[in-house]
């Protein structure tokens, strides 16, 4: 048994990528997933990456196949 808790912040609009590195905590674990394939085919995970790294994050990615 165990319990989970995931409080959640969504962030939209344009220019918020940038402000990624404000908004996690600079010592966090992240784990990344993402399904298809447009957010590396656009270049969004690589940006995502890059404003994750300026940090001492652990960074994880799972790519999640779609059925």
């Amino acid at each position: 048994m165990f319990n989970f808790y995931n409080p959640t912040k969504i962030v939209f609009g344009e220019g918020r990528l940038k402000k990624l590195n404000n908004l996690v905590p600079q010592n966090a674990k992240v784990l990344i997933t993402y399904g298809g394939g447009s957010v590396k085919r656009f270049g969004v995970l690589d940006q995502v990456k890059d404003e994750l790294s300026k940090g001492n994050r652990e960074v994880l990615e799972q790519w999640c196949r779609h059925q």
